[in-house]
């Protein structure tokens, strides 16, 4: 199931920059600072969250890294509903699995 959602993310991803590679070149386009975010890649930093919500309770119960991982996801879907451009790089972070040290 967890191979699956990860070639899900990367489809996603690759589309999105399909997509804008297709749309031309940049600084040609309108900005639109009230743009509504894109639902799927919600969806999926949602479920990126929660999973590392669930990793840490685990076996992993005394490592912070997964709460801020959580904690970082769930800013980067505040800013996206808000409306605020972000970095595919950002997104493509936030879905990756928690590294702890």
């Amino acid at each position: 199931m967890r191979k699956l959602s990860t070639i899900a993310a990367a489809t996603t991803i690759a589309a999105m920059f399909a997509i804008q590679a297709l749309a031309g070149p940049a600084g040609v386009g309108v900005s639109k600072p009230n743009a509504e975010p894109d639902a799927a890649t919600i969806a999926e930093l949602q479920e990126a969250g929660q999973q590392a919500l669930r990793d840490g309770r685990n076996g992993n119960k005394n490592n912070a890294a997964f709460l801020r991982k959580n904690y970082e996801v769930n800013q980067l879907i505040d800013r996206l509903k808000k409306g605020d451009q972000v970095d595919p790089s950002e997104i493509d972070k936030a879905l990756e699995p928690v590294h702890v040290p």
